[in-house]
């Protein structure tokens, strides 16, 4: 009897693999084109954390600063970041400024800071304008609640 059962263990093992079909590896190759990057994106900075609102033992929430250039000129977007318990990043809040983003405004943008803060993050940037050649300084203080912005000029000397 043991002899039998040993047997048709062989047998339903044989029978298991012959039936489950072809064996592929786990995982896949993510061709770049899945992580959609426009073009035109030429600086992205992950800066300083916020306390996403996220079930315990899920992700954390950070801050993103997203340039991009286009007609010779800058766009800037800050994004409210959160992970989950995957670590996949999904975009909570992004916030544009229009004093830059405006397609008609010719400001171009260099010497871009990012540093965080107790309260949140703060970015700083030359910005020059391509209308009056002005140079002038441009500082965004975030707060930890998505949305949350302070949009402030000052004329450089």
């Amino acid at each position: 009897m043991k002899h039998i059962r040993h047997g048709m263990r062989h047998w339903l093992a044989g029978a298991l693999l012959a039936c489950a079909g072809p064996v592929h590896a786990l995982g896949m190759d993510l061709p770049y084109e899945s992580f959609a990057t426009a073009p035109d994106v030429d600086w992205i900075k992950v800066c300083g954390q916020w306390p996403a609102p996220v079930q315990p033992g899920q992700g954390d929430g950070v801050y993103r600063i997203v340039h991009a250039t286009r007609h010779a000129q800058s766009f800037l977007y800050l994004q409210w970041i959160v992970r989950d318990s995957t670590d996949s990043a999904t975009a909570v809040h992004t916030e544009g400024f229009a004093a830059i983003n405006n397609d008609h405004a010719s400001i171009t943008l260099s010497q871009m800071n990012c540093l965080a803060t107790r309260r949140g993050i703060r970015f700083t940037a030359r910005a020059a304008s391509g209308h009056d050649n002005s140079v002038f300084r441009i500082t965004i203080d975030a707060g930890h609640p998505p949305g949350e912005v302070r949009f402030r000029t000052r004329q450089r000397r």
